[in-house]
């Protein structure tokens, strides 16, 4: 069918339209004039030529030919005051949903039909001049739209529900996918009362309370401004929303490579509570984990493992990143030991440790020694000071005075014969160390014979720790028993046999 056949229906179906209308509004009226009394003669009022072109006149007198007195009662004195009765009764559909005012302001037919010429209403379709302006605060909404008529969306004389036009008659190629199907489907269920689509405020609306539940910290200032943030205007859908690395493609993640399942932001985030992730988070997974560390503001494992390290080979944060006291890691034991050579990894609390156990993760030969070595099982009975700041080592005379007193020149130095911690004499540390078998006077230079040591063991006859070695007729017997009856009346062999030089006398 050809446009100009189109237009020429059209025309048709207006005319009969209208036909059927005038038909309807003279029967109405002439119902209603035949019940008014017959009406005195009167004029009309001086601004009835400019009248007659307002919007309402021109419509009934010009357009449909009324008679004055078909609204205007004759009986009543000039011609206010016009019959609402006449209206209703030609208007009988539009009357029935009448246009919604408020309590402080009704509205009647004439609150947006004009009947006089200079009113200040400018034809039915001036919403503006109630509902506006368009800048105001409580109509933001009506600004986007401030180019529309308001009639190609809205009809004073239509059920509410029927005034929303259809959107996309404009908003052509939006396919609109929301994840609710309890809702209507159309763009209202959104954009209703002009609210500007501000994502944050209409989706909180619905999912404050309703499924999926959103707190309200999901959106926060310098981050996830709004809903919009992640999913995409009209496609608010859980698949439809975009990946994290739209925006965090260059954020740094813990142990990517190694844990795979940081590699997925939702093991440890809620999408909703982005923010909200901390060591529950870490818990999910690592629940087996326990840590002694104390918590660092309410934190106990991103404490120190920073789920978004700066560098990609960061696992956790150095000891002095927090304990700025130390120098260094290796400052706080012996300026060698590192912090975590003591403090494992997630047993950092050590106060439960009998001292031993603590020591011998690094002094495992010493603490083997001292176990058998009467007084010096504890190490704080020679070692002062504390872990992080150990002290000097106490002086054997602490605990050996007596013996020390006793020894003769030489013999003072514990250390120089003694391994400290198992107190034997070390192998090296023989008394031929000191003692060279070529300088010592007299007998002491007797070699050893094939059936006895001879002079050269110190021990037979000298206490290291005794200024006088054993000369009596008894301890010289103990080898040579052979001549037990030689000058029995002796009672030292050393009157005789020196080991020393005296009074020019040559030893034997």
């Amino acid at each position: 069918m050809s446009r100009a056949l189109i237009g020429v229906v059209v025309l048709i179906a207006l005319g009969v339209a209208g036909w059927l209308l005038f038909q309807r509004l003279t029967t109405n009226i002439a119902t209603v004039v035949e019940e008014r009394a017959a009406p005195p003669p009167r004029e009309v009022t001086a601004s009835w030529p400019s009248d007659r072109f307002s919007p309402g006149h021109s419509e009934h007198v010009l357009n449909q030919r009324l008679e004055c007195n078909n609204c205007h009662d004759p009986n009543k004195d000039g011609f206010e005051g016009v019959d609402m009765g006449v209206c209703t009764s030609c208007h009988e559909s539009q009357a029935a949903i009448s246009h919604m005012g408020s309590d402080h302001t009704p509205t009647s037919c004439f609150s947006c039909h004009s009947f006089k010429f200079d009113s200040p209403i400018e034809g039915p379709w001036d919403c503006v001049r109630c509902h506006g302006p368009f800048d105001a605060a409580t109509h933001e909404g009506l600004a986007m739209h401030n180019s529309v008529p308001c009639a190609n969306c809205h009809h004073p004389h239509e059920p509410i529900e029927e005034t929303l036009s259809d959107c996309t008659g404009c908003h052509e190629g939006i396919d609109l996918h929301h994840g609710r199907p309890e809702l209507s489907g159309t763009c209202a269920d959104c954009h209703a009362g002009h609210a500007i689509a501000s994502e944050t405020t209409a989706c909180i609306e619905c999912h404050a309370d309703g499924e999926p539940r959103v707190a309200l910290t999901a959106t926060f200032d310098s981050g996830h401004e709004s809903c919009a943030n992640c999913h995409q205007a009209h496609q608010f859908s859980k698949a439809g929303a975009l990946p994290c690395a739209t925006c965090h493609a260059d954020t740094v993640v813990l142990a990517a490579n190694e844990a795979k399942a940081h590699d997925d932001c939702m093991n440890c985030h809620n999408p909703h509570a982005v923010r909200g992730a901390g060591d529950r988070a870490c818990t999910r997974c690592h629940a087996a984990v326990a840590s002694t560390h104390p918590p660092t503001e309410g934190k106990t494992c991103i404490s120190c493992h920073q789920p978004h390290p700066k560098r990609a080979a960061q696992l956790s944060l150095r000891c002095t990143d927090c304990h700025e006291e130390a120098d260094s890691e290796h400052s706080f034991h012996a300026s060698r030991t590192a912090c975590i050579d003591c403090h494992q990894p997630h047993a950092f609390a050590l106060g439960s440790l009998a001292e031993r156990d603590l020591c011998v993760r690094c002094h495992v030969e010493q603490i083997r020694l001292t176990r058998l070595n009467q007084g010096h099982a504890s190490c704080e009975s020679c070692h002062s000071g504390t872990a992080h700041e150990p002290g000097p080592v106490a002086a054997c005379a602490t605990c050996h005075e007596e013996v020390l007193e006793a020894s003769p020149e030489g013999h003072r130095e514990c250390a120089s014969c003694h391994e400290p911690h198992g107190g034997n004499v070390v192998a090296q540390e023989r008394c031929a160390s000191c003692h060279a078998l070529a300088d010592l006077p007299g007998l002491h230079r007797i070699p050893g014979e094939p059936d006895g040591p001879g002079h050269t063991d110190c021990n037979a006859c000298h206490d290291v720790h005794a200024t006088r070695a054993r000369a009596d007729r008894a301890s010289c017997m103990t080898c040579h028993d052979d001549i037990a009856d030689h000058e029995p009346e002796a009672k030292r062999c050393t009157g005789c046999h020196t080991f020393i030089h005296g009074r020019g006398r040559q030893a034997l």
